[in-house]
């Protein structure tokens, strides 16, 4: 159990850091004029990519990507980098331009304004993308052992196949806690950055 524990958070914490960092990365070029007009597409391609359900894509990339880590990894990938993608480019939006023209009348240039004006008001909202990121990692990478993927899934899919209920719940238990614990530490860490701002 424990290596199977092991290897389900090791490749959420592998596909969720990519997601993340990509994620955020795009995200903030967007406040840049030259990536200003690829804003409107890249939200239209997150909210049309959660749609698309998880067995479809590990499906289409079997093919291509054969069986086990490569193409799990793909799609959690995928289905971790939109929520950050979407959050952080609304959490952007939602921040009053007044702020933003404050900000270059004391002198600031671009750079400074994303980093040290938008980048902590947007805060919060990147927080809650990171975690719909990470629960959703944590309960797709379940259907991984769909395509061979060692983890939790692994003890589902087998205790479904055998009809053992405690094997199922050995699997389905951990999963569940585990996506609790991050839920409970990003929202005490998003109510901890967002009252400064009301505070404000």
């Amino acid at each position: 159990l424990f290596e199977i524990a092991k290897q389900h958070i090791l490749i959420v914490i592998i596909s969720s850091s990519l997601s993340i960092i990509i994620a955020l990365t795009i995200s903030i070029l967007t406040r840049f004029a030259f990536m200003n007009d690829f804003e409107e597409f890249l939200l239209g391609l997150a909210t049309f990519g959660q749609t698309i359900p998880t067995v479809a894509i590990l499906a289409l990339l079997v093919p291509f990507l054969g069986y086990g880590f490569k193409p799990a990894l793909f799609a959690l990938f995928v289905y971790g980098f939109l929520p950050v993608l979407r959050n952080t480019i609304e959490g952007f939006n939602t921040i009053p331009e007044e702020i933003r023209e404050s900000a270059r009348a004391m002198g600031m240039n671009r750079f400074q304004i994303i980093t040290k004006v938008e980048l902590p008001l947007a805060l919060p909202a990147i927080l809650a993308g990171i975690r719909i990121s990470l629960i959703l990692n944590i309960s797709v990478a379940t259907i991984g052992a769909t395509v061979g993927l060692s983890g939790f899934g692994t003890l589902i899919v087998n205790g479904i196949r055998s009809d053992d209920t405690i094997m199922i719940l050995k699997g389905a238990i951990p999963v569940s806690l585990l996506a609790l614990a991050v839920e409970s530490l990003f929202i005490n860490l998003e109510k901890r950055f967002r009252l400064p701002v009301m505070a404000d």
